[in-house]
């Protein structure tokens, strides 16, 4: 059973990356500040559609936050997201990210954002991509009200790196 299961995914994954469609990567980003450290894990994988700008891809972040004078916090999100490639102009592309959040721990709260961005393929398999959230309805995700905000995380960015199959 085990043999045949291993075959399967091979077959499935050599179906996907056939024509360099397939890619996997991620992100991690570090932060301290005065009283709070912060630290995150962001691997994503995903596939893009031959012939279209869109792209299906799910990342899972593993945050660790710690303040001061307060017990440390973990957070495992899912974030499954369509991307829409807008625009390429030689080894750079302008794409929006159709993103949703979902708490793995508190499975009560999501978010669902619009993320713009900016790609560099560098090579033919290694692409660089920076990513900020532009506009969201957050039920409990992010901010403790449920409602919609429009935030420039210009002083957070995502920044990833992705290798293309």
């Amino acid at each position: 059973m085990k043999k045949l299961f291993l075959t399967l995914v091979l077959a499935f994954v050599g179906i996907f990356s056939a024509n360099a469609q397939l890619w996997m990567g991620g992100s991690v980003g570090a932060g301290i500040i005065k009283d709070y450290t912060t630290f995150t894990i962001a691997p994503e994988v995903g596939y893009s559609f031959s012939g279209t700008p869109l792209t299906i891809a799910a990342e899972v972040d593993y945050t660790f936050e710690k303040y001061k004078d307060m017990d440390a916090e973990h957070e495992l999100i899912l974030k499954p997201y369509l991307r829409c490639n807008l625009m390429t102009i030689e080894k750079f592309g302008v794409f929006m990210d159709l993103t949703g959040d979902f708490g793995v721990v508190n499975n009560k709260s999501y978010a669902i954002s619009l993320r713009p961005g900016v790609a560099w393929m560098a090579t033919e398999h290694w692409t660089a991509a920076f990513r900020f959230a532009f506009a969201q309805y957050d039920h409990g995700m992010y901010h403790p009200e449920n409602g919609f905000y429009l935030d420039c995380a210009t002083v957070a960015p995502q920044f990833g790196l992705y290798y293309n199959f």
